[in-house]
């Protein structure tokens, strides 16, 4: 990386919750995916093709230039940002045979894991993720990978009709001339019928900008090169988040109460409270996690049960489809569930004791009273095991990068658990969650319209999804878990608000014994947010919420990571390297959790 993007010094972090996908950091700074041992030829490629593509960005691409021409319309914005990134990865495919060869298999695993194999309509995928391999496969001529086949018969008859005075092709002339090639790329936006405009309505590609725009756009580059000055040196500015977290029990009280006056004078400069959005974490987190975190706004944030997202006769669709890739899982893990029953069931169920005083006379003792009559009669009595009360809420991570076995397996398994402790007598509510859209969606639409305010904190619109109640049979909802397997609907993940909703849910129910485990492939990842706040905003706040149940509430707490090491932020945790093994690991946890009493 160091040597295709020229610097010497590049600093290169690891991370268990990187996907082989190529994705550019919202920070800037090169993360890749962390390497396992004795990694297959395949997955070398993969981790190679994920350096290339981030050394080739920094390689070929002016981020002041970028700034000043990126349009200010979010769907825009996102075109142009994919269109970029296909510049520097064609420059890299002509230039280095290796390099070609590391990026085309990057672009096979993003198809693959956006499902565009599976597409039945353009509307199904992710606008930025279509164009960027679109375009990448028009620039560099490469043989486009089976799994975006359908993506490419669905797309090429809208554009064939609709560029007609600029295409592809022209991009592929000035791919060595950035503004040459954003300009060009800006007239390609429009001619897909998406408006290059300002927030203020003025079209960003007018030549005669005002000075005072033009004075403003340089202002926000001023201000977001401040930020990043600032974020590298928290001594110097704000108190970083991991200050918050990593510090003593004072100087996290010191952070917390910085941070929450810094909130509220932000709220008093935009106005009156009812107004503005920028406000503190809800209260209803019982006594609440002490942090910096902040929302934009909730307005648009969704609390939705899995049926009102589809037909009734779409649901029964998806749960036969999950039925079918299922299949063969679904014995073992039957097996599995049976175990689990047994082990809660003798912990239910009565026993003896026997050798008292008085009681019930035992008859296994009566041979050897008439054998010798000096011996006193024995009695027994009836005792029951203590077995509490006991809810279990399973909290899904129903985000983008769970597409395909990871999330049929998390279904399926949710089913078999949720029967299984019903037999029991133990309630299940089984939880989702995500966001409505894609980098933002509407909260980042009106933090826009409001001229983008410094440090907005959490800018996207989150949806929880409620699949199964605790209180709902699991035969009247089974239907509902067919949803995660609908296009559209996994897409990124807050972890911290989720868990403080599942939280709150579990709270107020009146069983003695409350349990949430949680199921995640990776870290929380919202490139809106992430994009304007500091990189480990939402990881500061899962950690403090984690914290929070942990040490102060009488829930208990347990994860599953697939493929993601979560026990650095969970006490009681296990990974997983395959979605295969997430059935069996989901029911040791809860049987280990049963066996405590």
């Amino acid at each position: 990386m160091r040597t295709i993007s020229g610097q010497k010094e590049l600093e290169v972090t690891y991370s268990a919750a990187e996907t082989p996908t190529g994705r550019l950091s919202p920070t800037g700074k090169p993360r890749l995916p962390a390497p396992g041992h004795n990694m297959p030829p395949e997955e070398k490629r993969l981790l190679r093709g994920c350096a290339d593509t981030q050394a080739l960005y920094i390689a070929h691409h002016n981020n002041k230039l970028h700034a000043h021409m990126e349009p200010r319309d979010p769907r825009a914005q996102e075109a142009f940002n994919a269109l970029e990134q296909a510049r520097c990865e064609a420059i890299g495919y002509e230039n280095m045979k290796g390099v070609g060869a590391n990026l085309s298999a990057v672009l096979d695993e993003k198809c693959r894991r956006a499902g565009f194999q599976n597409l039945n309509s353009k509307d199904q995928v992710n606008f930025g993720d279509a164009l960027h391999v679109l375009s990448r496969i028009a620039l560099t001529g490469e043989q486009p990978p089976a799994s975006a086949t359908k993506l490419m018969q669905l797309w090429e008859p809208v554009l064939q009709t609709q560029f007609k005075d600029v295409g592809f092709d022209n991009l592929k002339d000035v791919l060595h001339d950035q503004k040459a090639y954003a300009d060009l790329a800006k007239k390609l936006i429009k001619a897909l019928d998406i408006p290059i405009e300002d927030v203020d309505g003025g079209d960003s590609q007018d030549d005669s900008e005002s000075e005072e725009q033009q004075s403003d756009t340089e202002s926000e580059q001023d201000q977001q090169e401040t930020q990043e000055e600032d974020g590298q040196d928290s001594s110097q500015g704000q108190v970083g988040m991991d200050d918050v977290f990593e510090g003593g029990e004072d100087d996290h009280m010191d952070a917390s109460f910085e941070d929450q006056n810094d909130a509220e004078d932000a709220a008093d400069q935009s106005g009156d409270g009812e107004a503005n959005p920028f406000r503190q974490r809800n209260a209803d987190f019982m006594d609440g996690p002490e942090s910096r975190y902040v929302v934009f706004t909730d307005q648009f944030d969704e609390e939705i049960n899995a049926d009102e997202l589809a037909e009734s006769s779409e649901l029964s669709r998806l749960r036969n489809v999950l039925d079918q890739q299922l299949g063969s899982h679904q014995a073992i893990i039957t097996k599995l569930a049976n175990r689990l029953q047994r082990k809660v069931m003798a912990q239910q169920r009565r026993s003896w004791e026997f050798g008292l005083e008085e009681g019930i006379l035992d008859p296994t003792r009566l041979a050897r009273i008439i054998a010798n009559p000096n011996v006193p009669l024995s009695y027994k009595a009836e005792k029951e095991t203590e077995f509490r009360d006991t809810v279990v809420t399973l909290l899904i991570d129903n985000s983008g990068s769970m597409r395909g076995r990871p999330i049929a397996l998390a279904a399926m398994s949710a089913d078999i658990i949720s029967r299984t402790l019903e037999r029991c007598g133990v309630k299940v509510e089984i939880l989702g969650f995500t966001t409505r859209a894609w980098k933002g969606g509407k909260s980042r639409d009106l933090w826009m319209q409001q001229g983008r305010p410094e440090n907005p904190g959490r800018l996207n619109d989150i949806r929880h999804i409620i699949y199964k109640a605790a209180d709902a049979p699991m035969r009247r909802t089974r239907k509902n878990l067919g949803l995660m397997l609908k296009e559209g609907i996994l897409k990124e993940n807050i972890d911290g608000e989720a868990l403080v909703w599942a939280h709150n849910r579990i709270a107020k129910r009146g069983e003695a014994r409350k349990i949430i485990m949680v199921i995640s492939d990776g870290a929380p990842v919202d490139d809106s947010t992430l994009s304007v706040n500091p990189s480990n905003f939402l990881e500061a706040d899962l950690r403090n919420v984690i914290h929070w149940i942990e040490n102060k509430s009488n829930i208990e707490l347990t994860a599953i990571g697939i493929g993601h090491d979560v026990t650095r932020y969970y006490d009681r945790a296990m990974t997983i390297a395959d979605a295969d093994q997430l059935a069996k690991a989901l029911i040791d946890q809860l049987a280990d959790l049963f066996d405590e009493k």
